[in-house]
């Protein structure tokens, strides 16, 4: 029985040294301090004004329309309205009106906004130097009312050139049977309203507008005013993406002859041949259905 006893004696102090060193650990781990790790700071802000909800052009700001956004201090733009030290610049902002749509958390500057007393709403939406002019459309000459505020579009010009010459014989270079022509007169003009309607979701909801306000620089006024008695106008919807920059294209027109294959093939109608330096070009020519080949000296 002696050797069990040994044995049993053994593993019982075996155990309770296990025991004090678990124990030991456990509350020198309970005495250790506990390290609170300090944030990092981030980088300094200021205190820009912004506003607080979507906000339509024409659209007089509330005080809930605008508060204060902290704003990188390595991000702002001179233009950003800061909040002041000794006064409040959201105060003189209230009463203003948005002159184009903010989105919410869009930092606020003087430009984006007009006071009643300075202009009307429509005068305070243009930009500087341009100029608000209306012309009549129609469900077709419209885009089936797909054109709203703040698009921007071509005005095409649908012409009759016979009545507009007085001429029966129509345009002589194609055998006297141009009648009609079609050209853009003004590219990517943005659009101000569609009849009263200055915001997309008051216009959107028009489908029968009878206006549309363009904004155009004094020369495009004018060519514009003159375009709309020589024939119809027609607007031409831009997309929204950016355009990569390219050079522009000649001004040109494209007649009923241009656009029709079967009119083309009535009048013995040819593309032109390229002109060479030292050639000549040969021009074909249809007088009364008869139709011959002329060469002429560059």
């Amino acid at each position: 029985m002696r050797p069990i006893v040994i044995v049993l004696f053994v593993v019982a102090i075996s155990i309770a040294a296990l025991t004090a060193v678990l124990m030991n650990r456990m509350i020198s781990a309970e005495r250790r301090p506990v390290q609170i790790s300090q944030p990092v700071a981030g980088p300094p802000t200021e205190d820009v004004l912004v506003a607080a909800v979507d906000i339509k052009p024409g659209v007089i700001l509330k005080g809930e329309d605008l508060r204060y956004a902290p704003w990188p201090a390595n991000a702002l733009d001179s233009r950003y309205v800061r909040r002041g030290a000794a006064e409040d610049a959201k105060a003189a902002y209230i009463g203003t009106v948005a002159r184009r749509p903010l989105l919410a958390g869009e930092p606020l500057t003087p430009q984006a906004v007009f006071r009643q007393d300075e202009a009307g709403i429509l005068a305070g939406m243009l930009s500087p130097g341009m100029r608000a002019v209306s012309i009549p459309i129609t469900a077709t000459s419209g885009v089936a009312g797909w054109v709203l505020p703040q698009d921007h579009v071509d005005v095409v010009l649908n012409q009759d050139v016979n009545a507009i010459t007085g001429r029966s014989g129509g345009d002589a270079l194609h055998g006297g049977m141009v009648r009609f022509a079609s050209e853009v007169v003004l590219s990517n003009i943005r659009v101000l309203a569609i009849d009263d309607k200055l915001a997309k979701a008051d216009a959107s909801s028009n489908m029968t507008a009878k206006t549309v306000t363009l904004e155009v620089t004094p020369a495009e006024v004018e060519r514009l005013l003159a375009a709309s008695r020589l024939g119809e106008l027609t607007l031409a919807l831009r997309s929204l993406a950016v355009e990569q920059a390219a050079p522009p294209d000649p001004p040109g027109y494209t007649t009923d002859v241009k656009a029709s294959r079967a009119l083309q093939a009535a009048v013995g109608e040819m593309p032109a041949l390229p002109a060479f330096a030292g050639r000549g070009r040969d021009v074909r020519v249809n007088r009364g259905g008869s139709t011959s080949t002329q060469s002429f000296a560059n």
